[in-house]
């Protein structure tokens, strides 16, 4: 059976509605045109770059919207992440709720079962936890999740919401750590949306993508720029250079 809401954002419906709103309006329907680009200007952006040449853009870019900017082997990567735990001092620990094969693939599947931290919460996949989810969010040190693409150009990282990653898990934690591979280094926002369009012809669902450019930052108090208001005090990007 069709549910109300399918009904609802069926294109028929759609097309009563417009009609209904066209009419009482009084004019005729608006025909909307296939987007025509004036230019390749967006593909151009630094197409001119080597691979070791982004990544020190993606760096520059990076640092420059006060996020942290590192790279890690694969095999030096659980070393790296309990050296940052007892840099910022963490004692309450937050991680997404994805199965071993993607902690495997980073090389951390001994060191998911037991960070050296004194509280490890793993974000639940079960919808009826949200709220648990929320609170486990705004009580964590910090927050170590996945990004699929870091944009070079910005400086900015992008993560798809998921049942193992909502978006409380990036926004609410005292700090924030995002691991990326360096596969999924892309040039511009364009190229990034362009593998996102692929990924959900090929079946993904989300209910949003988040680009996250460093930590929040506000700049109307007084005009004067304040780090982490609105959400992590900072953010560090992880580039795991054999991914």
């Amino acid at each position: 059976m069709t549910s109300l809401l399918e009904q609802a954002n069926s294109e028929a419906n759609r097309e009563k509605f417009l009609n209904r709103i066209a009419k009482a309006a009084g004019r005729p329907r608006h025909t909307v045109k296939a987007f025509e680009p004036l230019n390749d200007l967006p593909d151009q952006v630094l197409a001119d770059q080597s691979p070791e040449e982004l990544l020190a853009t993606a760096k520059t870019n990076s640092e420059a919207v006060a996020a942290k900017f590192y790279t890690c082997a694969k095999d030096d990567l659980a070393s790296f992440l309990n050296q940052y735990l007892a840099d910022i001092q963490a004692e309450t620990l937050l991680l997404p709720g994805f199965k071993d094969d993607k902690w495997a693939n980073y090389g951390l599947s001994d060191w998911v079962k037991k960070p050296e931290v004194k509280q490890t919460t793993v974000w639940s996949t079960d919808p009826g936890d949200r709220r648990k989810n929320a609170e486990a969010a705004d009580q964590a040190d910090l927050a170590i999740g996945f990004a699929d693409y870091l944009i070079a150009n910005t400086g900015t990282i992008t993560v798809v919401t998921s049942p193992e990653q909502g978006r409380a898990f990036n926004y609410l934690p005292e700090h924030y750590l995002a691991l990326i591979p360096k596969s999924g280094l892309v040039r511009s926002t364009r190229q990034a949306v362009e593998k996102y369009e692929a990924m959900m012809a090929d079946g993904l669902q989300t209910s949003a993508i988040n680009f996250i450019s460093g930590p929040s930052n506000s700049g109307d108090i007084e005009m004067e720029l304040v780090v982490g208001v609105h959400g992590p005090v900072d953010c560090a990007y992880v580039v795991v250079a054999d991914l």
